[in-house]
């Protein structure tokens, strides 16, 4: 029984594996054609609406589904399906009523955040048409964390897929329409919507919100199509349920009951995200506009969101050092919690392992970006958006060499979470979003440091997440880290790595075409890095056959 468990296990993880990976090469592939329709300002008026939706999302989704499917999965095992029947019909009930609650603060809370918070007044109609995703996102999620109280994950990595294929579609495809209509309505008689144009300048500034809008309702459409789909999976393959009439009120108080601990800890994240981000919109708009036009070439009329745009396109590519590592994370979770039971050297050797090669994806990713920040730009935004290269280019070089503890938080928080230290999580992330706060006011509201200065307060926020739980997972387990391990040699290797491609590359630069140039810096980056790694013992293939 317990290897049938632990084979159904495995293969839903691999499968939950496979949908994230699929799910992040379409979000890549999905936002770089869709900034050459709407540009860097376009993707400011989406980055305001996901600042304002994220926490809404987080808070809607954060404790909720987890408590369902852990009360499926209890009463699943006991044998008692009457109960998990009632929990079925008792958990549409409540996440009808959290997500129509996460609608309605979207729609409220649209205006204020878009004109105080964020200073892109524009961003309204981006905010409006996303809102609805919340809701049928919430839908979605019972049927998804129900299917995953059976150690069911098809309900899971199918739906997420069929959002992000809808929204990649449909987004592109109106964000298109809308650009051809617009601009040509501009061109044939100069009006956009019947408002009047002096130039493309001001066109441009009023097509660019219209089309965001629009093409944010692909994410809205995706979200209806991921529920549709999970409902009418969970409705066939869960049939089985007793036909019996069932009281869902009793079911109802426990799932509020058991999701009120787990509220608490996703209320302060959620809370400390919202602060973060709004404070780097906010003490952006304190800098002088003038003073930012004259730093970002090609901004239009409305540089605060052209500015927080570039952030955005510079993001894109941070965030996909974390999204590997996280996989890395998540996958050597269970071993934790096995492993401490099993004996302590083991236990401190597993962690060590398990922390030094999250450091070495990530410094490694950090080198790819500090070193080739320039040619990625241009490789997806030479054509349409040049100004995109000439902007994004030292924001994304700072976020190459500040990656490390921006991705490798987030397996110290899983860590802790799974030796069963969840509250002690909470601390670290308050004090990181006061920090963040005040860093983001000294560095982003000056005039010369901006938006670079985001990438300094978020290295040092994180920086305090790693070191706290690590820090955590010290005094309650007596582990032992081996920091000569985890932190110095992976960093000094890719020091040298970076040194020994950035002197080669110069050397070479005459004699080759600039793609060839690239590949190669690549290869021999790469290669440096990893004959480094195992000339000063950092890799070990034992530490590999531990995570197993």
């Amino acid at each position: 029984m317990k290897q049938s468990i632990k084979q159904r296990y495995i293969t839903s993880a691999f499968i939950l594996l496979i949908a994230t990976v699929v799910v992040k090469v379409i979000s890549a592939v999905y936002k770089i054609p869709l900034t050459s329709y709407i540009g860097a300002t376009g993707r400011g008026y989406f980055t305001v609406a996901y600042n304002l939706c994220m926490p809404v999302h987080a808070l809607t989704m954060g404790a909720f589904p987890l408590a369902l499917t852990k009360l499926v999965s209890a009463y699943e095992a006991k044998g008692d399906r009457l109960k998990v029947k009632a929990l079925r019909k008792a958990s549409q009930k409540l996440f009808f009523i959290v997500g129509f609650a996460g609608l309605a603060v979207m729609l409220i809370m649209a205006k204020p955040y878009a004109n105080l918070i964020s200073s892109s007044p524009k961003s309204i109609y981006t905010i409006l048409a996303l809102a609805p995703s919340v809701f049928f996102s919430c839908l979605c999620a019972s049927h998804r964390a129900f299917a995953e109280g059976f150690l069911d994950m098809n309900a899971t990595a199918i739906s997420q897929t069929i959002e992000a294929f809808f929204k990649m579609i449909f987004g592109l495809l109106f964000a298109r329409l809308s650009m051809t209509f617009l601009l040509n309505s501009y061109i044939d008689g100069g009006t956009v919507l019947g408002i009047n144009a002096a130039n493309e300048e001001q066109a441009l500034a009023q097509i660019y919100p219209i089309t965001s809008a629009v093409a944010m309702l692909g994410v809205t459409l995706g979200s209806i199509a991921s529920y549709i789909f999970a409902a009418v999976y969970t409705r066939i393959k869960y049939n089985f349920l007793p036909q019996e009439r069932v009281n869902a009120k009793t079911a109802y108080n426990e799932l509020l009951t058991f999701s009120a601990g787990l509220v608490g800890a996703t209320v302060v994240q959620s809370i400390a995200n919202f602060i973060d981000t709004s404070s780097l919109q906010y003490c952006l708009s304190l800098c002088n506009a003038d003073a930012l036009s004259s730093q970002y070439v090609s901004s239009g009329d409305d540089i605060y969101t052209y500015v927080l745009g570039i952030y955005a396109v510079a993001l894109d590519f941070r965030n996909l050092i974390p999204a590997i590592v996280m996989a890395l994370g998540v996958t050597a979770v269970p071993a934790v919690s096995t492993a401490f039971e099993s004996g302590q050297e083991r236990f401190s050797s597993l962690l060590t392992s398990i922390f030094k090669y999250t450091v070495i994806l990530s410094v490694c990713g950090g080198v790819l970006l500090a070193l080739f920040y320039n040619d990625i730009l241009e490789m997806f935004y030479s054509g349409n958006n040049n100004d995109i290269v000439q902007n994004s280019g030292k924001l994304l070089f700072v976020f190459g060499i500040t990656s490390l503890p921006c991705a490798a938080a987030s397996t110290s928080v899983y860590c802790t979470q799974a030796l069963g230290y969840a509250k002690q999580t909470i601390m670290p992330f308050a004090v990181s979003a006061g920090i963040r706060v005040l860093l983001n006011y000294i560095l982003i509201s000056n005039d010369e440091i901006n938006i670079i200065g985001s990438a300094i307060s978020n290295f040092v926020g994180f920086s305090i997440i790693l070191v706290w739980n690590m820090i955590t997972i010290r005094k309650k387990t007596r582990a032992k880290f081996n920091l000569l391990e985890i932190f110095i040699k992976p960093m000094l290797c890719a020091a040298l790595s970076y040194c020994v491609t950035y002197c080669l590359r110069d050397s070479v630069s005459i004699l080759m075409s600039s793609l060839l140039i690239f590949i190669l810096s690549v290869l021999i980056c790469l290669f440096s890095f990893t004959v480094l790694l195992f000339l000063m013992n950092s890799v070990d293939f034992r530490d590999i056959k531990n995570l197993k």
